[in-house]
């Protein structure tokens, strides 16, 4: 048989398969003539966590915490807090935050501060001591890994981001130099510290490494930003105006009303944190819930 013929039966004869198989072909014969789909029908549910340790979707989340200020020129502070998430999904929440500082008074003053009124006795220097930080925030946390430290242990942790607006106040210190009855040096107040009243603005990042179903710890570092006005001394006509305002006139000197020359900074808190996460409802709770949609 030559070849062309030899082609179009061949052809012919796969064109009359097709048509008498039809749908056939996605399927098999049973026993009894019976036709048995083979194909696995399609899952239509939400693809459900998996290999993940922790889900955080519809949780609340209360963190005790500690802070310490690191970027404070001649006061030490440590904050006490209290941080509330809800996280809306696994990757996004909303944060209501308090801290309040722990030290205060003369016993924080760093001894930068006793060196630089040394220099300017009898002279005073005016002093801010961070006292309180109410943010509510924006939480993002994009990325959940795991870590295998030397093979010992599989640690589960999620990298978060965090940004939002505030209230803080601080106290406006006017220290002096002195001796005491132990012939040390050291800062005392010339005036009782006054409250200055500040807008927030911040954002910082940190990582949760979950301990248990329902704990985890967490460290961060936060910055607080904001915007103050204080006596201007960088100019010779600014600075003769200020100091006929007396020797403890201070940033709030800009605010009462007086005469005061003044210019714009843009101050800033540098927060490094730790604290204790504990999640509500349990995870048991959370799974069965996912089950269920």
């Amino acid at each position: 048989m030559s070849r062309w013929p030899a082609l179009l039966m061949c052809s012919l004869a796969a064109a009359v398969l097709a048509l008498a198989g039809g749908p056939a072909s996605a399927n098999a014969a049973g026993s009894d003539d019976t036709v048995v789909p083979t194909r696995a029908p399609v899952d239509k549910r939400p693809t459900l966590v998996r290999n993940k340790f922790f889900s955080k979707k519809g949780r609340l989340e209360l963190t005790p915490q500690f802070g310490l200020i690191s970027n404070n020129p001649y006061n030490d502070e440590i904050l006490l807090g209290l941080a509330a998430t809800y996280h809306i999904t696994d990757k996004f929440g909303v944060e209501l935050s308090g801290n309040y500082a722990l030290l205060g008074g003369e016993s924080n003053t760093k001894q930068l501060a006793i060196a630089v009124l040394r220099l300017l006795d009898p002279d005073n220097l005016e002093s801010v001591d961070p006292a309180t930080f109410i943010t509510v925030s924006a939480v993002l946390s994009p990325m959940y890994g795991k870590l295998n430290p030397f093979g010992l242990a599989v640690v589960n942790l999620d990298f978060f981001f965090v940004a939002g607006l505030g209230y803080g106040n601080e106290h406006v210190e006017m220290l002096n130099y002195a001796v005491n009855d132990q012939n040390q040096e050291i800062a005392q107040f010339a005036i009782d510290k006054k409250i200055n009243h500040l807008f927030l603005v911040h954002f910082g990042f940190g990582a949760k490494f979950f301990v248990t179903k329902w704990l985890s710890l967490r460290l961060d570092a936060r910055w607080y930003l904001t915007v103050d006005k204080v006596l201007n001394f960088d100019e010779d006509t600014a600075a003769a105006t200020n100091r006929n305002l007396g020797p403890l006139a201070n940033r709030l000197s800009c605010d009462d009303g007086s005469d005061a020359a003044c210019k714009t900074i843009f101050p800033s808190n540098f927060v490094l944190g730790v604290g204790a996460s504990f999640w509500l409802p349990g995870q048991k709770a959370v799974r069965s819930r996912m089950e269920r949609q």
